[in-house]
């Protein structure tokens, strides 16, 4: 079989059903718009097909055809000469322009071939028999964060994954058991450590669970090294092992990528990487939470970046800022307005796809329940 796939305005909207028949389907044939900007999109997917078939060994066949999307005629004569090819050819419309989509389907389902839509909101495949009946699936296969990437050709510089946390997730849970005694305990320490002031008492659970972590030694300081841990990494890791708890299909902690196309921009001092808090990746879409334990917030700031920042997942991604800080705070519609985030802040994230968990404490059931009906991991 082989699958003619649209290049549209999203090309992360086509990956899910790539990887759902990666070990079926071994010809894939990118039909895009002579237009350049369509064109490279084309060529950015076919790099990462090919680097996610060298990675399992998929012997996958990628090439690239060019059309006029305004011309019905260059239409049917490029996608007639893709008939020359063994078996089946079926269409993936679901990134498609809707006109070149129409003509598209005529043609291949005269061919005995079938139309792929996939909807990536539902995580369903319709599948358009050539006699115009219709069926609905579920796509079962769901795509790891390595996958997703790779086929958007990006690459994972570092990540920490479940098992490299695991031995610390005891301790680390230990700590919010008693999130206002850690909270204080955590401003001491970091007072301390500036001040130099006597050592301090802490709270036996607490403390041992520090040592533990390594991030005190015996005498109650800070260690110096461990001073960006104390700060945000700890609070990271708690907020990890929460959405963790709610099963996603995969979830890293410290997501480093890069962005860039080494072709492009061979030296990598010079390319584009951004680090994520946490990725998540379920029902075939991906997500983001960043975590701020901050009292001092530019939270408009992080809205415009993490707006701009999900675009390279794909029009589908969605982020979740997650800030603790004692800022006071005003109920405004389904979060917290501060100084920290004001009400217009808050207006523009809900627009932008970004939630904002902004709250003194954390309230587990009030924030996994934010994630699981924001991100739709039920």
């Amino acid at each position: 079989m082989t699958l003619l796939s649209i290049v549209g305005e999203d090309i992360s909207r086509i990956i899910p059903l790539l990887y759902a028949y990666r070990h079926k389907i071994k010809h894939h044939i990118l039909l895009c718009d002579d237009d350049i900007s369509n064109h490279n999109r084309a060529k950015t997917l076919k790099k990462g097909m090919m680097r996610f078939s060298a990675q399992h060994q998929l012997g996958w066949y990628t090439h690239i055809v060019t059309t006029d999307e305004d011309s019905a005629s260059q239409i049917e004569i490029v996608t007639r000469k893709q008939f020359k090819y063994e078996g089946e050819l079926w269409l993936n419309a679901t990134d498609g322009y809707p006109a070149m989509t129409i003509l598209l389907s005529d043609l291949v389902r005269a061919e005995g071939g079938c139309i792929l839509s996939y909807d990536h909101f539902d995580n369903d495949l319709h599948i358009i028999q050539p006699n115009g009946s219709m069926k609905t699936n579920q796509l079962n296969e769901n795509i790891d964060i390595n996958s997703y990437l790779t086929l958007l050709n990006y690459t994972v510089v570092e990540k920490k994954t479940i098992s490299s946390l695991l031995p610390r997730k005891e301790d680390i849970m230990t700590l919010y058991k008693s999130e206002k005694l850690f909270s204080k305990t955590r401003k001491k320490l970091l007072y301390n450590h500036f001040n130099k002031e006597e050592e301090l008492l802490i709270n036996p659970d607490i403390k041992q669970a520090l040592l533990n972590l390594q991030v005190i030694n015996n005498k109650n300081q800070l260690i110096t090294s461990q001073q960006k841990v104390l700060q945000g990494d700890i609070f990271e890791e708690y907020i990890f092992w929460l959405c963790q708890m709610l099963s996603p299909d995969d979830i890293a902690l410290g997501v480093k990528i890069d962005f860039d196309d080494e072709t492009k921009e061979p030296e990598s001092k010079n390319r584009v990487y951004n680090e994520f808090d946490i990725l998540i990746t379920h029902n075939n879409r991906i997500y983001t939470v960043e975590c701020k334990f901050s009292k001092n917030l530019d939270g408009l700031e992080f809205v415009y970046k993490y707006d701009a920042i999900i675009d390279y997942f794909g029009k589908s991604s969605k982020a979740i800022i997650a800030n603790i800080s004692s800022t006071p705070k005003e109920k405004y519609i389904g979060s917290n307005a501060s100084t920290s985030f004001r009400h217009s802040t808050l207006r523009r994230a809900r627009m932008a796809g970004v939630a904002i968990y902004h709250e003194s404490t954390v309230d587990v059931i009030k924030f996994q329940n934010l994630v699981q009906n924001f991100f739709h991991i039920k």
